[in-house]
């Protein structure tokens, strides 16, 4: 039996070093991430980002560990920093 995956998203602040776009491609990379989509401008390396994934695991778990396998596996990304008031259901 298939365990049920549920989708959800969440808003991230994330710095950077380099380009934008590399940093994006590599955290939609990760097994879960469904989307990473530019949602402001916060100056210099810095972007809000909106965060779709799809997981069995309870949200605020399934995106710590995203969190930790980004900070750990991309050289450029210094910092993500979650909005957890933000963490939606999205429906199906």
């Amino acid at each position: 039996m298939a365990l049920s995956r549920i989708k959800y998203e969440m808003f991230a602040n994330i710095r950077y070093v380099g380009r934008l776009i590399d940093v994006l491609d590599r955290i939609r990379a990760v097994e879960e991430v469904l989307m990473v989509h530019i949602e402001k401008d916060l100056g210099p390396d810095r972007e809000l980002v909106k965060i779709k994934i799809m997981t069995a695991k309870a949200p605020k778990q399934a995106f710590d560990d995203i969190r930790r396998i980004s900070l750990g596996s991309i050289e450029e990304l210094k910092d993500m920093t979650y909005h957890m008031q933000t963490l939606t259901k999205l429906s199906n």
